[in-house]
């Protein structure tokens, strides 16, 4: 199977919980519309409880996203946290068979 085939693009608006499997992620965007700082927390974890991994600020109107040159690993699940306002994250990512 060609990994073009296997890796999703999601695009969520609120917290949630993306993968309880372990996953890797290759990139994400988190845009923000609110006339204030709109912060995003990104947890290796099916909820907040888990392991913070980043958090992610984009300003009016504007977007944080991140590229990374190697995919990054969520071991225990992938869980984005809309910690303040936040319009939406796009997330690019393979999910883990364990």
């Amino acid at each position: 199977m060609y990994e073009s085939q296997i890796i999703k693009v999601e695009r969520v608006t609120a917290s949630v919980c993306l993968c309880k499997t372990p996953v890797f992620v290759y990139s994400i965007c988190a845009i923000g519309l609110a006339q204030t700082d709109n912060t995003y927390k990104i947890y290796d974890g099916q909820n907040s409880e888990g392991k913070h991994k980043f958090t992610m600020v984009a300003g009016a109107y504007q977007a944080d996203f991140r590229l990374f040159a190697a995919p990054v690993l969520f071991a225990k699940g992938l869980y984005i946290d809309f910690t303040t306002h936040g319009e939406e994250v796009a997330v690019q990512y393979m999910e883990i068979n364990p």
